[in-house]
């Protein structure tokens, strides 16, 4: 089954995911969307597309294959023009899809869920705990996930997520570098079926430190990480560290398949550099996939049509290839 949230209202996803719909693989398999009814409707009236048809279900277990299946939120208080929600009310919204997933295990098969962007003070607003979706994904079924952003020519996994900058040193630990490290190893296995991984691993100061005269993180944390990864593992998988400024050119040149950066920005800046419009964001290692577009809601752009869907479309690709695969 693909499940798809529609997240925030007051976004472009309804106008994206509508673009996918048109192309979208329904009878292998159910596809089903969640959110409010209303508001999709009404998008899609003003945006001058033709409208869908859907087979409309009260909760997961009902969906089936052939047509797109549409679970509706059904809340009053959102039946309003997009633009003229609160921001709780947004967020009320988009909490709400996600929460069905809660409890829903399939008797068989295999599930990937398609997450449309939110915004996350919204989400604060309207009582989400989480700091983003990809922990949500840890809770709800309870594994350590690896957020991996990957494009056509570079992927890139994260050590840690959300964090304040002044707090990645202290949460960059010889521990959680190895777990990751097998996280990333196995997202690139199961996910993009790349069986013996080169994974490069990032300094996390200016030069990887300069033998202590930048710091001592590099040698006392990452080299030891990397060295027990590649002694567990039985190989070298993993090379490390190496220099941020510069990694990132050779794995886009095609020497590795990953790389592994310790901070939000250092690997996200450069994987948007070169994949703006079509990076897919992956909540690796988990016993189903997660996958959403690698932007946000995109406000500005609302129902202005002029947004683009190879985002959307890439990790719609990347599911369908995901569920295929296991059909076979």
């Amino acid at each position: 089954m693909l499940i798809v949230t529609l997240g925030d209202p007051a976004s472009v996803n309804i106008e994206l995911i509508d673009k996918c719909l048109d192309h979208a693989r329904v009878d292998s398999y159910p596809v089903v969307l969640i959110g409010s009814r209303w508001q999709w409707r009404n998008q899609i009236d003003r945006l001058g597309r033709a409208p869908k048809d859907f087979r409309f279900i009260s909760n997961l277990f009902e969906a089936e294959a052939g047509i797109a299946n549409f679970l509706d939120l059904n809340l009053e208080d959102v039946m309003a023009p997009a633009e003229t929600l609160e921001p709780g009310q947004r967020g009320r919204l988009a909490a709400m899809s996600l929460s069905q997933l809660a409890g829903f295990q399939p008797k068989s098969g295999h599930v990937a869920v398609l997450t449309a962007p939110t915004d996350k003070s919204a989400l604060f607003q309207a009582g989400f705990t989480w700091s983003g979706q990809t922990e949500f994904f840890e809770a709800l079924w309870r594994a350590p996930a690896i957020m991996t952003l990957a494009g056509p020519k570079l992927r890139v996994g994260l050590v840690t997520n959300h964090l304040p900058i002044s707090n990645v040193t202290s949460a960059v630990t010889r521990d959680q570098v190895v777990r990751k490290l097998a996280l990333l190893a196995r997202t690139l296995r199961d996910v993009f079926g790349v069986n013996k991984p080169r994974i490069a691993v990032c300094g996390i100061n200016p030069h990887c430190g300069e033998q202590g005269m930048f710091g001592d993180d590099d040698m006392d944390v990452i080299v030891p990480a990397v060295r027990d990864f590649n002694e567990v593992i039985g190989g070298k998988i993993a090379a490390g560290p190496l220099p941020a400024d510069s990694v990132f050119h050779f794995a886009y040149q095609g020497k590795y398949d990953a790389v592994l950066a310790m901070y939000h920005d250092q690997g996200l800046a450069p994987l948007k550099t070169v994949h703006f419009y079509d990076a897919v964001n992956v909540s690796g290692g988990l016993p189903h996939l997660r996958v959403s577009p690698d932007h946000g809601t995109a406000r500005d752009l609302f129902l202005k049509g002029k947004a683009s869907h190879l985002s959307v479309a890439s990790a719609w690709r990347l599911a369908d290839e995901y569920l295929l695969a296991r059909l076979k």
